[in-house]
This record gives structure tokens, C-alpha cells and sequence, in this order.
């Protein structure tokens, strides 16, 4: 299968129809999906506008592939820290990652799912990458009934959820 950089490359191409920029949108959002396929899905399809014709905005599905490539480069860019940070712990002898408070200390959930989101048309509204991003930042508290391995959308100013 091709991987995520290449749909979303097909999504840029307007040489292709309509109906495949779609569906190489929808197969980078299960390639990237940090709250689930539908939420997630949902999130961009929203900020980005796209109509339920897309013939009338092509360009939505471009804005919203960017949008969530934008939060995909932070959450690899998380991923190569905490990486070279257990490498250096490994030459030290450390058999366990040295928790520091960050979100990485839960491991990374289901197939990389930062937030779980039971439905799909209720997440934040912000850009997703800032909400990854938020998410990423985030201490998590050792109370379990509080943090989980996912991390719970409350932690983020329900306010600005819609």
C-alpha cells in the first residue's frame, strides 16, 4: 500500500478526478487518524469546508489533506524525540523509558490515537494540527481514572468544542 505522502500527492493532482483526490484524502486520514478514523475524518472535512458535491470546491480537499499533513509533521516530529531520547537512555543501560510527565510516557494507544473521540461529530474545532500539537505538550496526571492511554478530549478547553 502506498503510504501517506503519496495520497497526498494524489489529493494535489488535478489531473485526477474528483471522486479519487477523495479517496486518497480519506486513505491519508487512516493513515493519520489521532482520534480515530471518523472523528478525524470529520475534523478536516469541517475546517476545510468540503462540500457534499465536491465538484463545486475541488480545493477543499487539498486544504483539508494540508491541514492534516500539518499535524502528522508534529506528531513525527514527536516521534523522532522520543526516539533519540530512548536511544540515549538505551546507552545509558536504561532497559524502561524514564517517564517525564509527557504523553508518550502512556505509549501510543491504538494505532497512534492521541484522544479518543466516541463521537465523531463532537472534537474541537481548532486547527488540528494545534490541537495536536496541544495534545503532544500536554503533562499527563498519574491519577488512572484521569489519564488513560488515550488522552481524554476534557483536557482541552471544552469551550472551544462544538
Amino acid at each position: 500500500m502506498a503510504g501517506f505522502e503519496t495520497h497526498r500527492r494524489r489529493v494535489h493532482d488535478a489531473g485526477l478526478s474528483v471522486r479519487a483526490r477523495h479517496a486518497a484524502f480519506r486513505t491519508c486520514v487512516v493513515a493519520f487518524a489521532p482520534y480515530g478514523f471518523r472523528a478525524t475524518y470529520h475534523h478536516p472535512c469541517r475546517s476545510a469546508r468540503i462540500p457534499a458535491d465536491l465538484g463545486q470546491d475541488p480545493a477543499s480537499l487539498v486544504r483539508a489533506v494540508e491541514e492534516l499533513h500539518a499535524a502528522r509533521r508534529l506528531w513525527l516530529a514527536g516521534e523522532a524525540a522520543f526516539v533519540a531520547r530512548r536511544r540515549r537512555e538505551k546507552a545509558l543501560g536504561l532497559r524502561h523509558p524514564r517517564p517525564d510527565g509527557s504523553w508518550w510516557d502512556q505509549g501510543r494507544g491504538e494505532q497512534g490515537i492521541l484522544a479518543y473521540c466516541p463521537d465523531p461529530e463532537f472534537h474541537p474545532t481548532g486547527p488540528l494540527p494545534e490541537l495536536v500539537g496541544h495534545v503532544l505538550r500536554s503533562v499527563v496526571l498519574t491519577d488512572r481514572t484521569i489519564a488513560f492511554t488515550f488522552i481524554p478530549l476534557q483536557w482541552i478547553d471544552r469551550r472551544t468544542l462544538h
